[in-house]
């Protein structure tokens, strides 16, 4: 170890002694910032009101007004000074992005650039590479002072990124042109369009035009007023609890993977506050950081049984659980804990039976993950296999936005070329397995009527004893022969009998008599419905008949069963 991390560790392990047990720290928060300070109220007040306007900025030129993290973001204050802790950009830690500053003193531009990359991550599909890096490097080197914001400032070595996002933002003639495009591009439209639609010209245009703004070096700077606010009367300072800032600086070593440092420093909290949930969440993420699955899962059982509130460490717990429904508890607390990270959905997803709940976890999955091309695949093939084609073709779009080489975007383009047959292809397949359930099941219903026919005919037979000799069986096969299908255009009512005039769609008529309605069978369920006269409404009926001719009532035969359609 160098002599100065020596000293260093050595200044924090006195700070967090007993003896400096009593050593305040102050809280101070906005959105997703926090500051844990030791330099002071006013101190942790004025880098906050620098984070703020840092986020409103850049969020306001990704049209996103009040731009999301996945997890907070920590920030320990410390005192300027020879040891002091060096100022660390946002990493995760154990349950948000933790990061250290020197009391007034502005962020850097690289610990700016980390903190935009996750606004950026966080808030936007991809973009293209070159305008994103551009747009990364741009606002790192924003300068923050009070309500006022400069612009422009080059970084060490511009790129043709940054000298397009500089051209975009401050030429004359480009001037308020970025968001327009970012917005296109955040759209889905292909960049073609999307640049022309900003800009009026091609992106190779554009790009050639901000190679040559770069070359000439009379890059402007501006400086633009920012959100209005004053960090003394609007944010409140708290007072944090003890162990508040031995656990921030634990959090910033597991961060800096600095693990055996951060152990030591989570060993500490808890010999002195050993209900400390936070403690257990730490010690948990360090062995499983380290490698030490066993040690992980005990300090997670333990932070969980104190009321762990951390969103790592129920998902951590849940991938170790083999009841699936103990697991898929876990991970709907996880998701509740952090609303804003994606992780836990994409697990339940996996661990759901139901299709359609499946479906919604990944849904909201992809929506907090707009940059995972796998999971807008997953849910693209997902929403394939429950005929959502039209949700299909969206998420198919968004897989290949988000795909980083142009080989898997390829591949994507084709597979939604082929989207709308593939779509066609399962409309069909539907279709003829709803004309085959049907058709079994109208077999089954005729059938049915058959049965309760022969136990009709049986009944009747016992009932009545033998049969003269000259009686003629009213069915006598197993099915009657006749069969017609048609409109129901008329019905006579004469004396004792019905006539019906049934005409088929090629304009013949048949004419079937009907004797006894009690003997008539109606497939499908329902009562035979016979109104004299012409039908007003003609229905599509199917009649199964014994064919007799009638002379006298011109009939072709008398009716066994009706099917009205």
């Amino acid at each position: 170890m160098m002599c100065g991390e020596v000293r260093r560790l050595l200044f924090w392990l006195a700070v967090l002694s007993p003896l400096s047990a009593q050593e305040r720290w102050s809280r101070v928060r906005s959105g997703p910032f926090e500051v844990l300070s030791r330099a002071g109220e006013r101190a942790a007040q004025e880098t906050l009101g620098i984070l703020d306007q840092f986020r409103y900025i850049f969020g306001r030129e990704l049209s996103r007004e009040d731009p999301r993290t996945v997890w907070p973001v920590r920030v320990l204050l410390v005192r300027r000074g020879r040891d002091a802790e060096p100022a660390y950009p946002p990493a995760l830690g154990r349950d948000s992005f933790v990061a250290s500053l020197q009391a007034d003193v502005h962020p850097t531009p690289q610990w700016l650039r980390v903190l935009a990359r996750i606004l950026l991550e966080a808030n936007t599909r991809p973009m293209p590479r070159d305008l994103e890096e551009g747009l990364l490097d741009f606002y790192a080197q924003v300068r923050i002072e009070g309500n006022r914001l400069r612009l422009g400032m080059p970084p060490p070595s511009p790129t043709i990124g940054w000298g397009l996002v500089h051209m975009l933002s401050l030429h004359p003639d480009y001037r308020g042109k970025l968001r327009p495009l970012l917005y296109n591009l955040q759209q889905g439209l292909d960049p073609e369009p999307a640049w022309r639609n900003a800009t009026g010209k091609r992106p190779e245009q554009v790009r050639e035009e901000a190679s040559q703004w770069l070359a000439q070096g009379r890059l402007a700077e501006e400086t633009i007023s920012g959100r209005v606010l004053d960090p003394r009367t609007d944010f409140r300072v708290e007072t944090a609890d003890p162990p508040a800032g031995e656990i921030a600086l634990a959090d910033l070593r597991l961060a800096q993977g600095r693990l055996a440092e951060a152990a030591r420093l989570y060993e500490a909290v808890l010999a002195r506050h050993d209900g400390s949930a936070e403690a257990r969440e730490g010690l948990a993420l360090t062995a499983l950081a380290a490698g030490d699955a066993a040690a992980a899962r005990r300090h997670s059982e333990t932070a969980i049984a104190k009321g762990s509130s951390n969103a790592r460490v129920w998902v951590e717990a849940a991938r170790a659980e083999t009841d699936a429904t103990k697991a898929v508890a876990m991970l709907r607390k996880a998701a509740a804990l952090n609303p804003n990270w994606a992780e836990p959905l994409r697990l339940l997803a996996e661990r759901l039976s139901d299709p359609r709940l499946r479906l919604e976890a990944l849904g909201a999955a992809a929506k907090l993950a707009p940059r995972d091309a796998g999971l807008w695949r997953t849910l693209a093939e997902a929403q394939e296999q429950a005929g959502d084609y039209r949700a299909a073709a969206r998420s198919w779009m968004a897989a290949e936005q988000a795909s980083l080489e142009e080989a898997e975007r390829a591949r994507i383009r084709e597979i939604r070329r082929t989207l709308d047959a593939r779509r066609l292809e399962a409309e069909a397949a539907a279709r003829r397995r709803e004309a085959e359930e049907k058709e079994r099941e109208l077999a089954r219903l005729k059938e049915e009527a058959l049965r309760r026919i022969r136990e009709a005919e049986a009944r009747a037979n016992r009932d009545a004893g033998p049969p003269p000799a000259n009686v003629v069986p009213w069915f006598e096969t197993e099915r009657p022969p006749g069969r017609v299908q048609g409109k129901l255009r008329q019905v006579d009512c004469l004396r004792g009998v019905a006539r019906l005039l049934i005409e088929t769609a090629d304009g013949k008529q048949t004419r079937l008599a009907v004797r006894d309605p009690s003997r008539v069978v109606v497939l499908g369920g329902g009562k035979l419905e016979l109104t004299c006269g012409p039908q007003k409404a003609p229905r599509t009926v199917i009649i199964e008949f014994h064919p007799r001719q009638d002379a006298a009532l011109g009939t072709a035969g008398e009716v066994a069963t009706v099917e009205y359609r």
